[in-house]
C-alpha cells in the first residue's frame, strides 16, 4: 500500500503545477463569489494563474466542474460560477436563449455529456427530442467552436 507522500512523489512537475493552479483558481472564484462580484474573465484569471494567455483557464474551470467543486452556467458573454461547498455564486445572469435549430445552452450540455458518456447520437436525440442528424450537426458545430475542449 502506498502512502500519500509516495503518491505525491509520483506526480510529474506539470501535474503539480496544474494542481497548484487549480487551487489558485478555486480561491479566486471563491473570493469573487464571496464578494458577490462578477466572475473574473479568462484573461484576468490567466494572469492570476501565470498563463501567457486565457485559453487554458477554460480547461481548468472544466476540471473544477468535473471534480464537483463548482458549477458553471455559461452564456454568450458571461458565466456564473457557484461554489458547491458554500453555495455562493458570482454575480451576473446567464440568459438561456434559443439558438439556431432550437438548441439551448442546456441542450448543448446534455448532448455533450451524452456523447462523452458513450451514448449514440440516436440515443442522445431521444433524450433531447431531436433527430439523430440534428444531434450530429449540432455536435459538429460545437466541436468546431470548442476545439480541443470538445474532445
Amino acid at each position: 500500500m502506498t502512502g500519500a507522500g509516495e503518491t505525491k512523489a509520483r506526480r510529474s512537475p506539470q501535474q503539480r503545477q496544474r494542481d497548484e493552479r487549480l487551487v489558485l483558481l478555486l480561491k479566486a472564484l471563491e473570493r469573487a463569489a464571496d464578494a458577490g462580484a462578477e466572475c473574473p474573465s479568462n484573461e484576468d484569471l490567466g494572469r492570476t494563474l501565470g498563463y501567457s494567455g486565457p485559453s487554458k483557464v477554460s480547461d481548468l474551470i472544466a476540471l473544477l466542474e468535473v471534480a464537483g467543486l463548482i458549477t458553471c452556467a455559461r452564456g454568450r458573454s458571461s458565466r456564473v460560477i457557484t461554489i458547491v461547498k458554500t453555495g455562493r455564486s458570482t454575480a451576473g445572469e446567464v440568459k438561456f436563449s434559443r439558438r439556431k435549430g432550437g438548441w439551448t445552452v442546456d441542450m448543448d450540455a446534455i448532448l455533450m455529456d451524452a456523447i462523452a458518456e458513450g451514448l449514440t447520437f440516436h440515443a442522445a436525440g431521444d433524450i433531447l427530442r431531436k433527430s439523430k442528424n440534428s444531434c450530429i450537426s449540432r455536435f459538429r458545430t460545437l466541436s468546431a467552436t470548442l476545439g480541443h475542449q470538445a474532445a
